[in-house]
């Protein structure tokens, strides 16, 4: 595999002929830059370089892989990437909350919309919106507000260690909506937050990646996706994450 597509957003993972050939292909120039086709041959390279791969089968021909947002040099199936990215993010929030002192941490996934992508003719991605019934709706939000939420109780033991910390995490999960909460909660502020309800996105990550791996559908017939991996990476999904923090 070339260096500059190391650390690439999307590995599709193909035979190594296919790996080389299919820049020969009709329409390939249009790929998303930050996909790499790669072969069995460099998933070993790169676990010899210090790759690591969360996915729940063995890696194998045709699997489609996303670069983890949060974990160095970390790649996961990108049909599991909703829930190991969701729970990591809700770790995190756990962990920056109780680093910043908190006594009380309440948080529950609130599913918003789903979209559709589809390709017109030039190749790129249009949205369209699912009008989803009453039914569906209420089975969605069950879900996330089931399989995403936590409440959880702390000492309050606050320290400027752990204040950095707590800095530390939110640049690293990229958890720009609690930038305010930290400026509150400095240990030089004589007047320190006490409490505040914040609304984290959950699936911005999550949409980036599916949006770049969605543009294989450009070379269709060149690469076989399963249809678990095509309708993963043909839904958009807003997802928020509704906290409340008692200092």
């Amino acid at each position: 595999m070339e260096n500059h597509k190391l650390g690439a957003a999307i590995l599709q993972i193909s035979t190594e002929e296919r790996a080389v050939n299919y820049q020969w292909e009709k329409d390939a120039d249009k790929l998303d830059k930050n996909i790499s086709i790669i072969c069995m041959d460099d998933i070993q390279k790169m676990k010899d370089n210090g790759w690591t791969f969360k996915t729940n089968m063995p890696l194998c021909e045709g699997m489609t892989l996303a670069l983890h947002p949060f974990i160095h040099k970390c790649y996961i199936d990108i049909t599991s990437a909703e829930d190991e990215i969701f729970k990591d993010k809700l770790d995190c929030l756990g962990k920056v909350s109780k680093l910043l002192g908190v006594k009380i941490f309440e948080a529950k996934a609130i599913f918003i919309e789903e979209k559709h992508r589809d390709l017109d003719a030039s190749g790129n991605i249009n949205y369209k919106a699912v009008k989803v019934d009453a039914s569906y709706r209420k089975e969605e939000e069950e879900k996330y507000a089931k399989t995403y939420s936590r409440k959880e109780s702390f000492s309050g033991e606050f320290t400027q260690m752990g204040y950095e910390k707590a800095k530390q995490l939110i640049k690293q999960y990229k958890l720009n909506d609690l930038d305010y909460i930290v400026e509150q909660r400095n240990p030089e502020d004589g007047s320190k937050l006490s409490a505040q309800e914040v609304k984290v996105q959950l699936t911005k990550e999550l949409n980036s990646l599916t949006e770049c791996a969605f543009s294989l559908n450009i070379l269709k017939g060149v690469f076989t996706l399963n249809t678990n991996i095509k309708q993963t990476i043909a839904t958009q999904k807003t997802v928020i994450l509704e906290t409340k923090l008692i200092f």
